[in-house]
């Protein structure tokens, strides 16, 4: 169930995001979040407020709630912090210490100058194979934890992190568009003949670029639609400021693009985290320049190229993807195989974005799809 906790609809949404899927009837968290919720003021008591329980609930052996509260903790320090790199560790130690649901193996698969971090969740007698990533801001452990969700299917699971995400970031590779490139490195090193994937968030847009381009993909999920990385922040600007905004950016007017993106993270912890994070993935070095490179993140000109099957999720409340887009989507996915389409409402459960709160939901639907 999608709670509302406190008035920033961010928090709330990473609140349920971390913890209501998992731990609605969780008496620990259910006690810790007595304790945590009326702290949530700003970023810092953020921060200081889901340490002080990850650390208790480490001391106190309680790992699986330790790595949820070090991932909050995490979330919306900056990158210049040396406390975001420590969060970022305690929260994939805790996790592994607390994750007993798969079998699973790790691996290292060469991209670049680099690696792709990969976990293969080991279903016996499985016959197929289901890669999953995240978007902009997940990491491969929260998919990881997620596929619970879908543990009874006949699928291989391999989940991994790709350019941009996770420890695949923190090694050097930087966030990009064409996302067949690192799928086909997974798929190559795998040696696999066919695969489904899962492409959760900004992750939606990552998978429909994909399977445009790399046909060993016989089935996509699109774990919310995603059409354009630009939608992120338009969605939640006043359409005269949104207006003025991409007039700026279409004339490369870089310092005034600079300087009202900068204006705004002023009063904006949404936004001030939507850039800072931007800026992050892609390691560009200014508003202006993170704008341009999300430009390239656009299903425009791509929907004709995708032949395979197509599910398509939606939450009639996201607030990062206007729902606006889901006809346009159909429209322009003309030579898939098949689309199949939910949409999610308050009154159905899972209206929010990737159906925080209601995540059961989405991955029934996609039970259904990928057993088809």
């Amino acid at each position: 169930m999608f709670t509302q906790y406190v008035a920033n609809e961010q928090f709330n949404l990473q609140i349920n995001r971390f913890l209501n899927d998992f731990y609605q009837e969780d008496e620990r968290a259910n006690s810790d979040l007595q304790g945590i919720i009326p702290r949530l003021k700003d970023m810092n008591s953020w921060y200081e407020s889901w340490l002080e329980y990850a650390v208790m609930r480490e001391e106190r052996q309680d790992y699986d709630l330790a790595s949820v509260y070090y991932q909050a903790a995490e979330f919306y320090l900056n990158p210049s912090n040396p406390a975001k790199e420590n969060m970022y560790q305690k929260y994939r130690e805790t996790f592994y210490k607390g994750f007993h649901d798969f079998d699973y193996k790790s691996y290292q698969i060469p991209y670049e100058h680099s690696y792709l971090p990969a976990i293969k969740l080991v279903t016996p007698g499985a016959k197929q194979t289901l890669l999953v990533f995240g978007g902009y801001d997940s990491y491969m452990e929260e998919m990881v934890k997620m596929m619970n969700f879908i543990k009874r299917i006949n699928y291989h699971i391999i989940v991994f992190d790709g350019p941009g995400q996770g420890t695949a970031l923190k090694n050097g590779l930087k966030f990009i568009h064409n996302w067949e490139k690192p799928l086909a490195a997974v798929i190559d090193y795998f040696k696999i003949d066919r695969v489904s994937i899962l492409g959760a968030s900004w992750g939606g847009y990552l998978a429909m670029r994909a399977a445009a381009f790399e046909k060993r993909i016989d089935k996509v999920i699109a774990f919310n639609i995603f059409y354009s990385g630009l939608d992120a922040l338009k969605i939640r600007m006043p359409e005269d400021v949104w207006n003025k905004l991409s007039t700026l950016l279409d004339a490369n007017e870089a310092d005034q693009v600079n300087a009202m993106i900068e204006n705004m993270m002023k009063d904006s912890i949404d936004l001030s985290w939507k850039v800072i994070k931007g800026m992050e993935n892609t390691g560009e070095k200014t508003p202006f320049a993170m704008l341009k490179n999300f430009e390239k993140h656009t299903m425009a000109g791509i929907g004709s190229f995708i032949n395979q099957d197509v599910l398509l999720l939606a939450g009639e409340n996201d607030q990062y993807v206007p729902i606006s887009r889901l006809p346009q989507i159909q429209n322009e996915l003309c030579n898939a195989a098949s689309i199949t389409t939910k949409v999610f409402t308050k009154e159905t459960g899972g209206e929010q974005h990737c159906q925080a709160g209601h995540r059961n939901l989405a991955f029934n639907e996609m039970i259904k799809f990928l057993q088809e």
